[in-house]
């Protein structure tokens, strides 16, 4: 299915905006991924638009995680978007009672054979909790379920409980009256970003969309590091142009 024709059903709904979810349907396109794994559902939108680009391909299915409470939160929930769309056979819906670290838990238990866990997936989309324990863990949980050349993405990559406390009181069963001031003002994603996925050796292939509030990891096995810094948006006229060379010049320095 095409991106336009996607994006006429689901564009809107939310929580991904038209150019991340572009991004992430021509991403897609070029990495031609079999296995995708996404720990994060909320209303399935930006799922649709993975769903549509492995219709364009012809091949692939997702296996998506949430909460079994988040269901009845999400109107309309991933399964009848999908069921809209005419995509729902792309996609396997499993909902856990705690989360989805228990669920990859499930996953290397059950890929484990003498002592081995056997990888899986070739991408996969980490957009739950927003909070350095869980996702950080969650990052070591999917490492060893992810192919070799497999990337992972991070959304919410300057999130803070600090912006979301006047707009309620927990987030994904975290209180945030019980963090402290630092961890309600410093960006969880962007912390296990910086100091677990870019140190962690076997990834060497970095990403961010600084417009798009995503960040991107390849699992490359290899000991180069690159880090490119991208925007989604085309700035125009002269100050667009500037902005353009400056941005070009941030990646060359970035990249070593």
């Amino acid at each position: 299915m095409r991106f336009e024709d996607i994006y006429s059903i689901v564009g809107h709904v939310p929580y991904i905006e038209k150019r991340n979810a572009k991004y992430l349907y021509e991403l897609i396109l070029k990495e031609k991924p079999v296995d995708i794994l996404e720990l994060g559902i909320a209303h399935g939108t930006a799922t649709c638009y993975m769903a549509a680009a492995l219709d364009e391909l012809g091949v692939g299915s997702i296996t998506s995680v949430d909460l079994i409470g988040a269901k009845e939160l999400f109107n309309p929930s991933v399964e009848a978007q999908l069921e809209e769309a005419g995509l729902s056979k792309y996609v396997s819906v499993v909902r856990m009672q705690t989360g989805y670290t228990w669920f990859l838990h499930d996953e290397i238990a059950n890929n484990t054979k003498d002592d081995v866990c056997a990888e899986k997936y070739d991408l996969c989309i980490i957009d739950g909790p927003k909070n350095w324990t869980i996702d950080g863990a969650a990052f070591f949980f999917v490492d060893k379920l992810l192919k070799k050349n497999g990337w992972i993405i991070f959304d919410d990559y300057n999130w803070t409980y600090g912006k979301a406390n006047t707009l309620r009181e927990s987030t994904d069963g975290i209180t945030h009256r019980t963090l402290s001031a630092e961890e309600k003002e410093i960006p969880h994603v962007k912390e296990l970003f910086e100091l677990l996925v870019k140190q962690h050796p076997d990834y060497g292939n970095f990403v961010l969309l600084a417009d798009g509030d995503w960040a991107l990891a390849q699992k490359t096995k290899n000991s180069k590091k690159t880090y490119s810094v991208n925007y989604l948006q085309r700035p125009i006229g002269i100050p667009g142009r500037i902005a353009r060379k400056f941005r070009g010049l941030l990646k060359s320095a970035l990249s070593k």
